[in-house]
């Protein structure tokens, strides 16, 4: 992969020297529009890394699950531990976790991580570098070149045009993260009681705050551990599965936030190409989001396709982009109902329709033929699922999130 060398940059043509990068495809010319300084904000590079989704497993068995057994009478909360090197050393070669006093573990919860690997239903299209457009779009509604003005800051004599603060993120790794949860009690009915808690977790969302991911169980293993001159230990193993996402602070030593503002410059009409149906889906095209910077500027945009045209202006733009979620609430065995009002599309003057909203239960995606709704500009909606398609009924315990577009 090509990298600019910005020792080596002939400052009269702006083009790094070809004899000092790497590649087989041509160098980029240094734009400097991209050159913006990040040392005067205040946004946070967005990364999530494996510890924090190790963090969310840990928080939500300690904090949502809360194990606990009972011992002569009394109820003993069961600590969580992760797998370090000292730790799994023991669990091999003695089956069991001993303190510094020598003294066992028991009861005891431990979570191991076995492997990491990217969900291949789920591939980033990164050929090299990512590809243009293929970016998740956040804008600030204030920023230093559009401040407010009154009477301690007198109105110029010439109207500035507005400036938009623009931050672009890299879309996350979809990743599968394996775990083994590992109990430990004294005798079997407290360890028949710890996996009896776990269990009814299956396919929820575990996590806290944003840090939330489907974990899916698979078979539990029993075993008996009996050693000398102690007494008898009980364990299970219990492998769980989690799907969640990666997103680095850095990639091929550049930051995965990139800081713009819209361009003030004249510029044609601009007419991209996309598919039939721009309202017919959450997803957003990627000509739409490479042309950001000249919509957020006022510049003209023309979405063209099959013979018809929709001018993307700044308010299309962020009704095309804001994708927020609303959670349900389960009404009856077939019904949910969301105290929220469906967004009105500025283009067509129409309200959000139903393609234009993903529907999840406990993190699963559920086929819009398998439910019935007409989305309203009311904060109330009724959202009516067919249990004999869907193969279960709704279930109070069950966590319905629905994405699109709200207003």
């Amino acid at each position: 992969m090509s990298r600019y060398n910005k020792q080596n940059i002939d400052r009269k043509t702006n083009k790094p020297t070809p004899n000092v990068t790497e590649g087989i495809t041509n160098d980029r010319i240094l734009n400097r529009a991209e050159q913006v300084r990040r040392d005067d904000d205040v946004i946070k590079t967005p990364k999530r890394t494996v510890y924090d989704i190790d963090y969310a497993i840990k928080w939500y068995i300690e904090n949502e699950i809360q194990p606990q057994i009972t011992h002569q009478k009394e109820l003993i909360n069961v600590p969580v531990i992760f797998a370090n090197g000292e730790k799994w050393d023991n669990v091999q070669r003695l089956g069991y976790i001993r303190d510094e006093k020598g003294m066992l573990q028991s009861p005891l919860l431990m979570i191991k991580r076995n492997s990491v690997a990217e969900r291949s239903e789920l591939q980033n299209l990164d050929v090299n570098r990512t590809q243009p457009g293929s970016k998740l779009v956040y804008r600030n509604k204030y920023n230093s070149r559009n401040r407010y003005e009154d009477e301690l800051f007198p109105i110029p004599k010439y109207e500035k045009v507005g400036s938009n603060e623009i931050y672009l993120i890299d879309i996350p790794k979809y990743v599968t993260v394996s775990y083994d949860l590992m109990m430990w009690c004294d005798f079997t009915t407290q360890l028949n009681s710890l996996v009896d808690q776990v269990l009814p977790y299956n396919k929820f969302m575990w996590g806290n705050g944003q840090n939330r991911f489907s974990t899916y169980m698979e078979t539990v293993n029993f075993e008996t551990i009996n050693t000398v001159g102690t007494d008898r230990l009980v364990r299970a193993t219990l492998p769980i599965t989690v799907h969640g996402t990666l997103l680095s602070g850095q990639e091929s030593r550049e930051s995965t936030l990139k800081k713009m503002y819209s361009v003030k410059k004249v510029r044609f009409d601009t007419v991209v190409d996309i598919e039939p149906g721009l309202f017919d889906s959450t997803s957003v095209p990627v000509t739409i989001l490479a042309a950001s910077q000249r919509i957020m500027s006022g510049a003209t945009v023309i979405a063209s396709s099959g013979g018809t045209s929709t001018t993307i202006t700044p308010e299309t733009f962020n009704y095309l982009t804001n994708l927020t979620d609303q959670y349900g609430t389960i009404l009856n065995s077939t019904t949910v109902t969301i105290t929220a009002a469906a967004a009105n599309n500025p283009s067509l003057t129409t309200t959000a329709t139903k393609n234009e909203f993903d529907v999840y239960i406990n993190g699963q995606y559920i086929d819009k033929s398998v439910y019935t709704w007409t989305p309203t500009d009311t904060a109330s909606q009724t959202i009516v699922f067919d249990t004999s398609t869907l193969g279960y009924s709704l279930d109070a315990s069950f966590i319905v999130v629905v994405n699109g577009r709200w207003a």
